[in-house]
């Protein structure tokens, strides 16, 4: 199905619920709202449409979630990779331009996959990334093309977390103060390369409106989740991920 054959009422009605639930995910994890309300928007909207709403529509979620998560989040803990998104924004708005999705796609599924294989093995999952500014910044590159192109960069961001093996207060905090610069810096990308519509704008609004009340809702449930059960979670919102990257590319 896609958005030709629906009314602009069913269409907000659909963007409403999806993004209520998937705010529910987002606001007791930080991670995995976007990864599982992209398969769904992309099942009433071309794949190019989905990416650009899901921007506008966090562009308005984030905010929220860092408020939320505000007596957590450290800028310190990610200036270098804020420092990293916004040229990787840039990119990625650039290459979304001209680029086959369906390669992006499969490049990123091909790097969680091999992530989350990791995480399966003991010692691979107790690795923690080495201290300096460099891999920082690499991996706000990573996010931010991510962000810009396919509208997932909860996927290297989670990866990120887990080699950090920041507590989920802290990682909830930083993941949500730093989506607010990568949503910005996609957004702006994207609206530099000529790619928003105003009708995309006039749907959005449904979709934050629902999104603002299931991150409140997942907010209060997330108080409930410890470090170990919260890694099992972003663990499994990974490999969903990648699964619902690989089902996006094939089809």
């Amino acid at each position: 199905m896609r958005s030709g054959t629906m009314d602009f009422i069913s269409l907000c009605t659909v963007l409403l619920l999806i993004r209520f639930g998937c705010g529910v995910v987002s606001g007791a994890t930080a991670v995995g709202g976007v990864m599982l309300s992209m398969p769904l928007l992309m099942m009433v909207f071309s794949p190019g449409d989905a990416v650009l709403l899901s921007t506008i529509m966090s562009m308005f979620a984030t905010p929220q979630m860092a408020w939320m998560y505000r007596r957590r989040s450290s800028f310190r803990d990610i200036a270098c990779l804020v420092a990293g998104c916004l040229p990787g924004c840039l990119l990625g708005g650039i290459v979304l331009s001209f680029a086959p999705v369906r390669v992006l796609q499969l490049m990123i599924c091909a790097m969680l996959f091999c992530f989350v294989g990791l995480q399966c093995l003991r010692k691979a999952a107790a690795w923690k990334l080495p201290e300096g500014r460099l891999a920082d910044v690499l991996a706000g590159i990573v996010c931010g093309f991510v962000s810009a192109s396919v509208a997932m960069s909860g996927a290297p961001l989670g990866i990120y977390v887990l080699l950090r093996h920041w507590d989920p207060d802290r990682a909830r905090g930083n993941m949500s103060l730093f989506y607010v610069f990568a949503v910005g810096g996609s957004l702006l990308a994207q609206a530099g390369a000529g790619l928003y519509r105003p009708e995309l704008f006039k749907l959005a609004v449904a979709g934050i409106a629902g999104n603002a009340a299931g991150q409140y809702l997942g907010y209060l449930l997330g108080r409930r989740v410890d470090q170990a059960l919260f890694r099992r979670i972003v663990t499994a919102f990974l490999a969903v991920a990648a699964c619902v990257l690989l089902w996006r590319a094939l089809n």
